[in-house]
């Protein structure tokens, strides 16, 4: 037991004797940063593109398609999922998401899972 406390008192104390070198450096220090490449700005969607030119923004609920004159619709949208097992496993869920004019979101969600296997 005494051995261990020891060896812990070293240990913690250890770092604090141990002094560091000097940098090394490893790249030539006459390079300058490379210069950043140039970045094209966003394209909005064309009249012909599938989403109808309106584009789509990210909302609340995920992304949300915005309408010609730049608001994003408001449209609840939501997922349904279920499960199946061999020998015991269920499970089904819903979800709804109705984004809100404000930038806010109602959100509600429901689910329920069995599992019951082999005994």
């Amino acid at each position: 037991m005494r051995l261990i406390v020891a060896a812990l008192l070293v240990f913690a104390l250890a770092p604090g004797l141990v002094l560091a070198d000097e940098a090394i450096p490893t790249a030539p220090t006459n390079q300058s940063p490379p210069t950043a490449a140039p970045v094209s700005p966003l394209q909005e969607a064309e009249a012909g593109a599938p989403d109808g030119g309106s584009g789509v923004r990210p909302g609340p609920c995920g992304p949300e398609a915005a309408t010609a004159d730049g608001k994003t619709a408001t449209k609840p949208h939501g997922y349904v999922e279920g499960g199946v097992g061999s020998n015991g496993y269920r499970h089904i869920g819903a979800g709804l998401c109705k984004p809100l004019a404000n930038g806010g979101a109602i959100a509600v969600s429901v689910g329920e899972s069995q599992a019951q296997g082999r005994r």
